[in-house]
C-alpha cells in the first residue's frame, strides 16, 4: 500500500478533523507553524494542503490572522465546472495562488534569486507536469523564461552545433515568430504548411542544404492551420533531423488540449535534437508570460547566459504562484474545463455544419472554423465584408497567399449566413449556443 505523503497527511488531518465536527464553522485552523511542525514538514507542504483545502471550500483565509473552517456543504463529492466559467475560474484560482505565494516571501521580495534557469519549485513543479504527460526531462534541463517570444529570441541568437545559420520556418506560422526574423533580420527559409502536412522531400532538401540552424515548428494544433502530424510524419521528420543532424524547436502550446494526449518529438526523439517548448500563456490566460523550455544538455550553459543579459530573475512571485497552481492540481482542473469547452464547442460547429451544410471544404478548429478559400472565386467580397474573418496575414513571413480564412465561434452563424445569401439560398434557422472562445497563440 502507497504511503501518504505528508502533504496528504495534512490535508486528511484537517478534512477528519472538519467533518467530524472537532473543528467547526468559523473555528481558527493551528497556524501553519504549528502544522509543519505537528507533522515533520516544511511550511510549503502546509501551505499546499491548505490551498488544496481551500480550493475543495473546507476553509478560507482572513488577511493577517489564518485560516477558518467554512460552512460545510452536503456533499464533496464532485465539484461541478461549468465551461462558460471557465475562464473566470481559472483567473481566480491563480489569484489565490498569488496571495498564498506572498505568505512569508520576503526572500523573494527583497532578494535577487541565483539560479537564472527559474525558481527551483517551479522547475520541479513542471516536470512532474510534464512527465505525466509523458514528456521526459531532469530538473536540470528545464529552464524558464519570460514568454515563447523570449525563448524563440534566445534560441535564435545562441550558436548551435553545427554550421548552419537559417532558421527553417513553416508558413503559416506563429505571427511572433515571423516578426522576431524580420526585425532582427535573421536569414530563415520556408516550407509550406499544409492542412494534411508537409512535403517531407522539400524538408529534406532543407535540411540537406547544410544551411539550416533549426527547424521551428507547431507539431500539434498548428497555429493557424490546426493540423496536428500523425506519429509516423513525427518520426519521418525526427529521422530526416537524424540524418542532417538539424534540431527541431517543438512549440506545443496547445498540447494541454489533446484529448488523446498524442506522442510528441521530444518524446519520440532518440538523439537528443529536439528542444520543447511549453506555455504557460496559453494554458492558464495570456498575461502570464511564463514558457518552460526542456533543452538538450550541449546548449543549456549558452542559452541560460544569455537569459542572464535579458532578465536577472524573471517575476519570482508568479513562478512560485504557478509551482503552488500546479501543484494542488488547479492546473488539471483548468484543463480539464478546457477540454469540456473544446468538446462542446466542436458539437456546436458540427451540429450546425449538419444543418447546415457548407459547399466550401472547411476544417473546425480548437476556437472556430477554418474555410479552405484556394478555389473560392469571392475573396475579396469576403475580405471587404463586415465579418470578423481572420485571413492570417500576420502569419506569412512574405505575401499572404489568402488561401485560408478563420470563422470565430461568435461569429460563425453569421458567416454561414452570408456563404448561403452569396450563393442564393439564406439560412433560416437559429441555434443557440453559449460558450467562451480559448485563447490563441499569444
Amino acid at each position: 500500500m502507497k504511503q501518504e505523503s505528508k502533504y496528504e497527511q495534512v490535508v486528511h488531518y484537517l478534512k477528519e478533523e472538519i467533518e467530524s465536527g472537532k473543528l467547526q464553522t468559523g473555528s481558527r485552523l493551528p497556524s501553519i507553524r504549528k502544522l509543519s511542525q505537528d507533522f515533520h514538514c516544511s511550511k510549503d507542504t502546509v501551505q499546499r494542503a491548505l490551498l488544496e483545502l481551500r480550493y475543495e471550500k473546507y476553509i478560507y483565509s482572513k488577511p493577517q490572522s489564518g485560516y477558518y473552517v467554512l460552512e460545510q456543504q452536503a456533499s464533496h463529492e464532485d465539484l461541478v465546472i461549468s465551461v462558460n466559467d471557465e475562464h473566470v475560474a481559472a483567473y481566480d484560482d491563480f489569484r489565490l495562488c498569488v496571495n498564498e505565494s506572498l505568505i512569508g516571501r520576503e526572500n523573494y521580495l527583497y532578494n535577487y534569486y541565483e539560479h537564472q534557469e527559474g525558481l527551483e519549485e517551479l522547475r520541479k513543479s513542471v516536470q512532474k507536469l510534464l512527465f505525466d504527460q509523458a514528456i521526459y526531462s531532469k530538473p536540470d534541463q528545464l529552464v524558464m523564461t519570460t514568454g515563447t517570444q523570449q525563448a524563440l529570441f534566445i534560441l535564435s541568437q545562441i550558436d548551435f552545433p553545427g554550421k548552419g545559420q537559417e532558421i527553417l520556418v513553416e508558413q503559416p506560422t506563429y505571427h511572433r515568430m515571423n516578426q522576431l526574423l524580420l526585425a532582427q533580420n535573421i536569414p530563415y527559409q520556408t516550407i509550406e504548411r499544409r492542412v494534411d502536412g508537409i512535403d517531407l522531400k522539400e524538408l529534406e532538401k532543407h535540411f540537406k542544404s547544410g544551411n539550416i540552424k533549426f527547424f521551428y515548428t507547431i507539431p500539434r494544433f498548428h497555429y493557424p492551420l490546426g493540423h496536428s502530424y500523425s506519429e509516423e510524419e513525427k518520426r519521418a521528420i525526427l529521422d530526416l533531423a537524424a540524418k542532417y543532424q538539424i534540431y527541431i524547436v517543438e512549440d506545443d502550446y496547445l498540447g494541454d488540449l489533446d484529448p488523446k494526449m498524442g506522442q510528441t518529438f521530444h518524446y519520440l526523439d532518440q538523439n537528443d535534437l529536439v528542444i520543447y517548448i511549453k506555455s504557460f500563456s496559453t494554458s492558464i490566460f495570456p498575461a502570464l508570460r511564463i514558457t518552460a523550455l526542456i533543452l538538450p544538455n550541449v546548449m543549456k550553459d549558452a542559452f541560460v547566459s544569455y537569459k542572464n543579459i535579458l532578465d536577472y530573475d524573471n517575476n519570482l512571485i508568479m513562478q512560485k504562484a504557478l509551482s503552488l497552481y500546479i501543484d494542488s492540481q488547479l492546473f488539471e482542473k483548468n484543463r480539464v474545463a478546457r477540454l469540456a469547452l473544446q468538446e462542446k464547442s466542436q458539437d456546436f460547429i458540427h451540429k450546425l455544419l449538419k444543418s447546415y451544410p457548407l459547399s466550401l471544404p472547411n476544417y473546425p478548429l480548437h476556437d472556430g472554423l477554418l474555410l479552405d478559400l484556394r478555389n473560392y472565386p469571392k475573396i475579396a467580397s469576403l475580405k471587404h465584408s463586415s465579418l470578423n474573418l481572420d485571413f492570417f496575414e500576420s502569419s506569412y513571413i512574405e505575401t499572404c497567399p489568402y488561401q485560408f480564412a478563420k470563422v470565430p465561434l461568435e461569429n460563425l452563424e453569421t458567416t454561414l449566413n452570408y456563404l448561403k445569401t452569396e450563393s442564393g439560398t439564406e439560412i433560416g434557422n437559429s441555434l443557440e449556443f453559449d460558450f467562451v472562445v480559448p485563447p490563441p497563440h499569444s
